[in-house]
């Protein structure tokens, strides 16, 4: 699987990821997902809340979605090490 940059815009900002070409799509449809969600979250127009604080709301919301689909998959709860690993990409993202 060859590894190449795309480019991805979020909050009317582009970000460039460095993926394979077979998952290209995948990122896209993320990319559509996360731009939707931010739409309506920041439609709440919440006072003092910046971008930042609309990206976070919704990394929150799909952090936490993610961890209840993988406590279902694994009957005995999330797996740590991926639930670290997501709490790293998200603190990251707030960066």
């Amino acid at each position: 699987m060859a590894n190449r940059k795309h480019t991805f815009t979020l909050l009317n900002k582009k970000y460039e990821l460095d993926i394979a070409d077979q998952l290209e799509e995948v990122y896209r449809m993320g990319e559509r997902h996360l731009n939707g969600l931010l739409q309506a979250a920041m439609a709440a127009k919440i006072d003092g809340y910046n971008d930042r604080d609309y990206l976070a709301k919704v990394a929150l919301e799909l952090a936490t979605e993610l961890i209840c689909i993988e406590s279902d998959n694994n009957a005995g709860g999330p797996d740590s090490e991926a639930l670290v690993a997501l709490i790293e990409k998200i603190e990251a993202s707030l960066k």
